[in-house]
């Protein structure tokens, strides 16, 4: 069984002009629903407040069970500011939240790293990558060498890198 349940829902832009304001409807498990509305109504802005990607401004988002979601422009706004997201930047991008931000963990403390190799730092890293092992980032990966070798006939780790 699953739901999402879309409660006052706000989210104003950069500017301050209100987008979405008390949106509220809720779908139950089973149902199939359609988004309907003029280009530049919010339809995806509120979409990516349903799945996470945004959080907002009012109002409240509660999911139970799975969710998936199929994107519009793969690869498109994958991460933030990057002009040409790598293969693993794609498919970190549909993974787990936990999985996603322990993964920052670890690309922070390898940065960090490379600036400061002290105890202190080193336990971090440790730290960060028993988190992912525990988010289940190396379990993916072996998911994700299967993707990579299917497709592009790499595996993940030569793959991961290409854009």
């Amino acid at each position: 069984m699953g739901h999402v349940d879309v409660a006052n829902v706000r989210f104003e832009l950069p500017d301050g002009r209100v987008l979405l304001d008390d949106v509220s409807f809720r779908v139950g498990d089973g149902a199939k629903v359609a988004l309907v509305g003029a280009n530049g109504a919010g339809k995806t802005t509120l979409l990516r407040i349903i799945t996470g990607d945004l959080a907002p401004h009012g109002g409240a988002v509660t999911r139970s069970g799975g969710l998936g979601v199929m994107r519009q422009f793969v690869g498109h706004g994958v991460v933030d500011g990057a002009a040409d997201p790598t293969v693993a930047d794609l498919l970190l991008s549909v993974a787990p939240a936990r999985v996603q931000q322990a993964h920052r963990r670890v690309d922070d403390c390898e940065r960090a790293l490379m600036e400061t190799d002290d105890e202190r730092t080193q336990m971090r890293y440790a730290e960060a990558l028993a988190e992912y092992a525990d988010a289940g980032g190396y379990d993916l990966e072996v998911t994700w060498d299967v993707c990579t070798t299917t497709s592009m006939g790499l595996p993940f780790d030569r793959a991961k890198y290409r854009s």
